[in-house]
């Protein structure tokens, strides 16, 4: 009779052990995963602002505004018809 009532409860301890083992193990990576993609989002939200930065700072209007602004008046604008390409054949 005390042999029925060992065996399943030897069985019922180690299941719960093993559950619970597993139970806090996928709990980590859940929490890792989460910080994650916390991570992601602020490096996503970083890299817009960094794109969004560019585009302005690199647009033609703002280019002339921060010229006329911070270099001297004795700049020469030049055309794309009026510049000529150097070829260089280098041959060893």
């Amino acid at each position: 009779m005390f042999k029925n009532f060992i065996i399943p409860l030897i069985l019922l301890v180690f299941g719960v052990s093993f559950t619970n083992f597993y139970k806090n193990k996928s709990k980590n990576l859940e929490e890792k995963i989460a910080k994650k993609k916390e991570f992601i989002y602020k490096l996503r939200k970083s890299n817009e602002l960094e794109l969004k930065e560019n585009i302005f700072l690199k647009s033609p209007e703002n280019i002339k505004k921060l010229a006329n602004e911070y270099l001297g008046k004795d700049y020469i604008f030049f055309e794309k018809k009026n510049i000529e390409y150097l070829e260089l054949n280098e041959k060893k």
